[in-house]
C-alpha cells in the first residue's frame, strides 16, 4: 500500500523529494545499528490553520513514514519523534534477526521465563490469529521460511538492526528446492499448539522450534505508534510502515487519507485507491521477498503443507487495527481466493482485495465502498 495524502482518486505518492532521495538511499544501504537514524523531512508547512508535517526514516526493514496535521510545529514534531522512539524500543524486543532481542532469546533457548510484556502480547496476538484463521496464520513457520531462504535467516542489507524480511525483491537468490529430509525435519517443528504461555513464561514443546512474528508484529508496532500520536493530542495522522498503515482523521477538511494498492508487478499502475478516515490497511505479497525467480518460494508459508501459496500475488486487507489487518492479509494469502474471502466476510470490520497471478481481482462485499476509483 502507498499513502497518497491527496484528496482525489488519482494517487500522487508522498515519496521523498528528489533532493533527499540520494541521502535516504544511502542511509538505507548503510543500515543503522548503534543509533537510530534521524527522520528526513518530507513536508513541513502551514495549511490553513493546521501545520502539516511528514517525516520518513528507515526501520523494520522498510521505510517508515508519519504524516501529521496539528495545531503547530512543536506538537507535530514532538509527537512524531516520540512515535519513532517507541518504534525503536519495540523493534529491539520483537526482531528475530537481532541476536539481542527478547524474541531471539526465546528462539535460541526454547523458553523464556520472564518475557517482556510486549513480547507476551504479540505472541498472544499471533496465537489468537492462528486460532481465528484455523491455522492459516501460523507464527511457528520460521524453520520453513529459513529453509526456503537457504537454511539460515537471510537479512537484507537495508536495515541490519531491524530486518523483518529475508531477501530484497530486486536481488532474488536462485536456490535449489529444499532437500526432502530437511523439509520433513522443518515441518516437524511447525505447530502453534506447541507454544506454551503461562503468565510471562513462554516455552516451546519441541526442541528446535522458532517463532516468526513478522505477520503481526509490524502491524502491532504501527498500532502502538498510532496510540502514541493520539496520546500526544494528534487527531489527524497516517503511519505507514512499508504497507502496514494506520490512519485517523483526515489530511484536509472533508477529505480522507488516500491509499493506493501496490501493483504486484510494479508497472506504475495502481490496482485500486481507497479512502481512509480511521482504521488500518495491510498488504501481503509474494513480490517483495522471494527466494527463487519464479516466486514459488517466498516468505509466506502454509505451515501444514510446507509450501508457499501461489494462488495470490497480493492480498490487501482493511481492519480497525494494523495488527489485525496484517495477520488477516497473511491468512487470506495462505487460504487463497475462495476460503480467504469467506474468512473476511465472517470477520466484522474487515474488507479485502486479492490480486491473482493472472491479474484477476477478487473483492470482499464491502471493498467497493472503500474504493475511490471512478468517483
Amino acid at each position: 500500500m502507498t499513502p497518497t495524502g491527496r484528496p482525489g482518486p488519482e494517487p500522487s505518492s508522498t515519496a521523498t523529494p528528489p533532493e533527499d532521495q540520494g541521502r535516504l538511499a544511502e542511509l538505507l544501504e548503510l543500515g543503522f545499528v548503534s543509533s537510530p537514524v534521524q527522520p528526513l523531512e518530507v513536508e513541513a508547512n502551514w495549511q490553513g490553520d493546521s501545520f502539516a508535517l511528514a517525516l520518513e526514516r528507515p526501520g523494520m526493514g522498510t521505510r517508515i513514514g508519519i504524516s501529521i496535521r496539528a495545531d503547530g510545529p512543536a506538537r507535530a514534531e514532538d509527537a512524531a519523534h516520540g512515535a519513532f522512539e517507541l518504534m525503536d524500543r519495540l523493534t529491539s524486543l520483537l526482531n528475530r534477526y537481532d541476536t539481542g532481542s527478547a524474541l531471539s532469546a526465546l528462539n535460541d533457548r526454547g523458553t523464556l521465563a520472564d518475557a517482556p510484556p510486549a513480547l507476551v502480547e504479540v505472541v498472544d496476538r499471533a496465537l489468537d490469529a492462528g486460532r481465528r484463521t484455523s491455522g492459516a496464520f501460523d507464527p511457528t513457520v520460521a524453520p520453513l521460511v529459513d529453509l526456503f531462504g537457504g537454511g539460515v535467516p537471510r537479512v537484507p542489507p537495508n536495515d541490519l538492526a531491524a530486518a523483518w524480511a529475508h531477501v530484497p525483491a530486486d536481488h532474488p537468490v536462485a536456490l535449489l528446492a529444499p532437500d526432502p529430509a530437511d523439509l520433513k525435519e522443518a515441518l516437524a517443528l511447525v505447530g502453534a499448539e506447541r507454544v506454551r504461555r503461562d503468565g510471562s513464561r513462554i516455552a516451546f514443546a519441541r526442541e528446535g522450534m522458532r517463532l516468526t512474528l513478522d505477520g503481526v508484529a509490524k502491524g502491532w508496532i504501527v498500532d502502538a505508534m498510532a496510540a502514541s500520536l493520539e496520546e500526544a493530542g494528534i487527531r489527524d495522522f497516517l503511519v505507514d510502515a512499508g504497507g502496514d498503515i494506520r490512519a485517523a482523521g483526515r489530511p484536509e477538511p472533508d477529505r480522507p487519507w488516500t491509499v493506493a494498492v501496490q501493483d504486484p508487478w510494479k508497472q506504475d499502475h495502481w490496482p485500486d485507491v481507497i479512502g481512509l478516515f480511521r482504521g488500518a490497511v495491510a498488504t501481503s505479497g509474494s513480490y517483495e521477498f522471494y527466494f527463487d525467480p519464479e516466486r514459488t518460494r517466498h516468505h509466506i508459508v502454509a505451515g501444514p503443507r510446507g509450501v508457499s501459496p501461489v494462488e495470490a500475488s497480493s492480498v490487501t486487507v482493511t481492519a480497525p487495527e494494523a495488527a489485525t489487518a496484517d495477520a488477516l492479509a497473511t491468512a487470506v494469502f495462505v487460504l487463497g481466493p475462495t476460503a480467504g474471502l469467506r474468512l473476511i466476510e465472517a470477520t466484522a470490520g474487515s474488507e479485502c482485495l486479492l490480486i491473482a497471478p493472472d491479474g484477476a481481482r477478487h473483492r470482499s462485499t464491502g471493498w467497493t465502498a472503500l474504493s475511490l476509483e471512478g468517483r
